[in-house]
């Protein structure tokens, strides 16, 4: 039922949590919902996402190259070619009657029901994880090891 998936960027392997990126997808579209853009909202939403988990992995890879854990992994073409991947990736996984099924089991939960909890945690993370990605841009620049190459 919440099994974990595996998902491969990179050739890494990386597991990921059905409800939480469930949830996430589903706070994304709402948002897209009451912007000034709602006439393909699983589009947007799907690059929107895309972007973000781009956002992270190349701030990750910066960070540990800036380290001098390992070395830098992308080049132009790689970001690209994953942002696409993971965009194609979330638009065709949340399909319309996905999105129906998450919509419906998270708008039916009691204040009592150990859901109303869960949801306030996760709440928490999204909030947590959109900060945390606009952050740890402004991060990686102050590291001064390490060797960044040009990207752009």
């Amino acid at each position: 039922m919440l099994l974990p998936e595996i998902i491969f960027i990179n050739g890494l392997i990386v597991k990921v949590n059905n409800m939480i990126f469930d949830y996430f997808f589903l706070k994304f579209y709402k948002g897209i919902l009451k912007s000034s853009i709602p006439e393909f909202p699983r589009f947007v939403t799907s690059w929107i996402f895309g972007i973000f988990i781009n956002l992270n992995l190349l701030i990750l890879s910066c960070l540990l190259a800036k380290s001098d854990i390992l070395p830098f992994l992308y080049s132009k073409t790689s970001i690209t070619i994953q942002l696409f991947v993971l965009v194609l990736f979330i638009y065709l996984r949340y399909n319309k009657n996905r999105i129906a099924l998450i919509k419906s089991k998270y708008a039916t939960f009691t204040t009592d029901d150990e859901f109303f909890l869960r949801k306030k945690k996760f709440n928490i993370a999204f909030i947590l994880y959109v900060i945390a990605t606009i952050l740890s841009i402004f991060v990686v620049p102050w590291i001064k090891p390490g060797y960044l190459p040009e990207l752009f």
